[in-house]
């Protein structure tokens, strides 16, 4: 490959524009760029520990920390200490934050649906498959645990 920003460029493209899409959408039920991922990640782990939300996101405790009280200002979600480690949270979903599920699912839907329209069939599950692969490749090739490391560096 003569230069990576050939795939980065538009792979980060990619993600600004998901960013901004679902933060347009979602402005209207108080939901702020981003935000959706924790309720993404509540969907399917309800209950789940403040600092495990965090590192499932790849995010700064201190940001999971402000993101989930916005969603608790809002009434999407709860906060608990957790009975075995009372230093730490977990947090839940309200009855509000299990309705903005199919709401939420919708939006992405209609981002994907728009990003891959002049796919065929066959290109959209290549691709699908294609980002699946990097994605478990960059789990399991330490980049993400030095990038972690790096960070916690400059702080």
């Amino acid at each position: 490959m003569e230069d990576p920003r050939e795939i980065c460029g538009p792979i980060a493209h990619i993600y600004r524009s998901h960013l901004a899409y679902m933060a347009k959408e979602l402005e209207d039920y108080g939901i702020g760029s981003g935000q959706f991922d924790f309720l993404m990640v509540l969907y399917r782990k309800d209950g789940i520990s403040q600092e495990a939300l965090a590192k499932i996101l790849k995010i700064s405790k201190a940001t999971s920390t402000r993101a989930i009280q916005s969603l608790e200002k809002e009434g999407y979600v709860y906060r608990q200490k957790d009975e075995n480690d009372l230093r730490a949270y977990r947090v839940y979903l309200t009855e509000k934050g299990k309705e903005m599920r199919d709401i939420i699912l919708e939006k992405l839907n209609s981002f994907v649906d728009t990003l891959l329209s002049d796919f065929t069939h066959e290109e959209k599950e290549n691709f699908r498959l294609l980002v699946h692969k990097a994605s478990v490749k960059l789990c399991g090739s330490g980049i993400e645990q030095r990038c972690q490391e790096k960070q916690c560096d400059a702080k």
